[in-house]
């Protein structure tokens, strides 16, 4: 009788060792799953910021001054900018063209580290 109690102890034993390491890959698969979708989405509004004042810009028939680092209303710890240069093509050699890039940067943090997001339109200049 002893023998069968200790064979059945040794077995809810193996049981129990099996279902924390079954339970254990659960939990990281969740967690890494939380993660990434956090992530998604904070990628997600930063797209959302970008188009929306590129949009702007756009209405604006391209007119404005640049912005640096100005926070994003109803989005904490987003920041925004935009900057536009003269266009220059790196592979082209067409001589001076007339022609603008605006660059909208959209910046944020996430578990320390500096995320950001950048859309380009390219205009011609009169």
């Amino acid at each position: 009788m002893k023998r069968n109690n200790a064979f059945v102890l040794v077995e809810i034993l193996i049981a129990l060792a099996i279902l924390s390491i079954v339970l254990l890959s659960v939990i990281s698969g969740v967690s890494s799953s939380v993660y990434v979708i956090s992530g998604m989405k904070n990628y997600t509004n930063a797209m959302l910021i970008a188009r929306t004042r590129m949009n702007d810009f756009l209405l604006k028939n391209m007119r404005g001054t640049d912005i640096k680092d100005e926070p994003v209303k109803g989005y904490d710890g987003f920041k925004v900018s935009r900057v536009t240069t003269r266009f220059e093509h790196p592979m082209l050699d067409l001589g001076p063209l007339s022609a603008n890039v605006t660059r909208i940067i959209v910046t944020w943090k996430e578990r320390g580290k500096e995320r950001e997001y950048r859309i380009s339109y390219i205009y011609q200049t009169q």
